[in-house]
């Protein structure tokens, strides 16, 4: 497996990714499937994530190891799987206690989205701009770039949440772009 950028440890994601992850591969793949993934990993991340607490803080390298090895383990096309594993976490997430953040306002769940973002990772700010009725633009500025797996993961996040909130036809496409030390992500969103 390819060793993430160090600066990754430095970031942190709280432990609700990680356990959609887990809850994905256990209902899919099965106790034995993760146990493989679990393996792939150094032997601190291993440790780091018996059990994995939704409400801890885990450093983005161990997201990005484990999304790696997700898609090691399963196989084919690792974009797909990506998507996948961010569908899943829109949707466990975004079940039960969580529930109460949807918002048939398309703009007010966005808003909101990116007024919390802080509460769910410690790097980037987040801003939200209504572009139409039906389409608005979710800015990410990092300092550090994430890995393409957490960029395409959100990606499929912010599109199934969307959909979760009574949208029909949601797409999300992202750009990204230089500006200045930082990368700005643009998450174009458009519904029906």
């Amino acid at each position: 497996m390819d060793s993430p950028q160090p600066q990754y440890a430095a970031m942190h994601i709280k432990g609700g990714l990680l356990r959609a992850r887990f809850l994905y591969i256990i209902l899919n793949h099965g106790q034995e499937t993760w146990a493989h993934i679990i393996a792939q990993l150094p032997e601190a991340d291993r440790a780091a994530l018996a059990p994995v607490e939704i409400d801890n803080w885990y450093s983005l390298a161990i997201l990005d190891q484990v999304d790696n090895a997700v898609a090691n383990e399963i196989g084919g096309n690792r974009e797909e799987i990506f998507t996948t594993l961010g569908e899943f976490s829109a949707t466990s997430s975004l079940s039960g206690p969580f529930s109460s953040l949807l918002n048939p306002d398309i703009h007010t769940f966005l808003q909101q989205t990116a007024h919390l973002h802080r509460s769910y990772q410690d790097f980037g700010a987040a801003t939200y701009d209504v572009l139409s009725n039906n389409s608005g633009l979710l800015k990410i500025t990092y300092e550090v770039e994430p890995p393409l797996s957490y960029t395409i993961s959100g990606t499929a996040y912010f599109r199934k949440a969307i959909e979760m909130c009574g949208a029909e036809q949601a797409r999300v496409t992202f750009t990204r772009y230089a500006a200045g030390a930082n990368t700005v992500f643009e998450f174009y969103a458009t519904w029906q």
